[in-house]
């Protein structure tokens, strides 16, 4: 699958924003995810899609359907998958604004809380959530587990995300020594 450069997300964006103009209406969309570790951390080069949530909802599905389409982007290059991690707890802060759209991310606490919480082996989440770490200087394996619970629901942290965050701290901690 076809990656998206961080030029390429914010060609996307400027897109997005044009056909937002055209029809006369305003955009939010909140980056979570590789797209927010690609185009606000630069920590990757780039993200195999953009995991979000956006809103106007219906206005934006049918934007993002039609440049897939148009431009031959694969089916989900921006998609709303993250919603159910996606709570108030979450620090949002902004990002770009453009005339008709503006782009928000959630911070490096949110995201880490977020990327321990999906423990996808075999995925991104191991390395993204020990740079989070690093860039948030995060000494004990507590400090760890207390952006986790100021962060994420207890009904949302599945049994795997304890032992997935410890490895990664250990990971992390090994990397620090």
């Amino acid at each position: 699958m076809q990656k998206l450069s961080k030029s390429e997300i914010l060609l996307c964006f400027e897109e997005i924003n044009k056909r937002l103009a055209a029809n006369n209406q305003h955009g939010e969309i909140v980056l979570t995810g590789g797209a927010a570790l690609t185009l606000v951390f630069n920590a990757r080069d780039s993200t195999r899609d953009i995991d979000a949530v956006f809103r106007p909802v219906a206005d934006m599905r049918e934007i993002i359907s039609s440049m897939a389409a148009e431009y031959n982007l694969p089916m989900g290059w921006l998609n709303d998958m993250v919603k159910p991690f996606v709570t108030d707890k979450l620090t949002i802060v902004p990002h770009l604004e453009y005339s008709n759209l503006i782009i928000y991310s959630v911070d490096a606490e949110s995201l880490l809380a977020m990327k321990l919480t999906s423990a996808r082996f075999g995925s991104n989440d191991m390395n993204d959530s020990i740079f989070l770490m690093d860039h948030l200087g995060i000494r004990t394996e507590q400090e760890m587990f207390d952006i986790l619970d100021k962060y994420i629901d207890p009904y949302l942290r599945k049994p795997i995300v304890k032992f997935f965050a410890k490895e990664a701290f250990e990971k992390y901690f090994t990397k620090m020594l």
